[in-house]
């Protein structure tokens, strides 16, 4: 897919606090679990770790880049360099916070209504940055 010879108007990544919350549940679900087990009582506590490991690779690699071009807008998923879903429309509809109400307290990132969707990233640390970029750059 093409991603045109523009210059971006505004390109951000980061890490991603929704999503590495929700695999962060998974894995440690994994650990403490099934996979844990057999990681103990096949590897011992070196399996055990070997699986920790891997989960806290799994969860911190996990970031979202989104660029904003001049004829539409990409949201790209990715684990460290590797992308895994890519959203893409014409514009961004609406941007507000990932908390109760759309307010900044409590919220842990931002959410970006394009084409239909609502797609949450960002960080606590970088939301408010993120929300007022957006709102100047490109909101309807």
């Amino acid at each position: 897919m093409d991603t045109g010879a523009a210059e971006p108007l505004f390109e951000f990544e980061s890490s991603d606090s929704l999503e590495q919350l929700s695999v962060g549940i998974a894995a440690t679900f994994a650990v403490g679990g099934g996979v844990g087990l057999l990681a103990l009582q096949f590897g011992g506590w070196r399996g055990l770790f070997a699986v920790l490991v891997v989960c806290v690779l799994l969860v911190g690699g996990l970031r979202t880049k989104i660029s904003i071009l001049p004829t539409r807008v990409l949201v790209t998923r990715k684990w460290f360099f590797v992308p895994y879903v890519r959203y893409e429309a014409e514009s961004i509809e609406d941007v507000y916070y990932g908390g109760d109400y759309g307010l900044d307290e409590g919220a842990i990132g931002v959410v970006v209504e394009m084409g239909g969707r609502k797609i949450h990233f960002g960080t606590s640390k970088n939301m408010r940055y993120l929300h007022d970029a957006l709102r100047l750059c490109c909101c309807k």
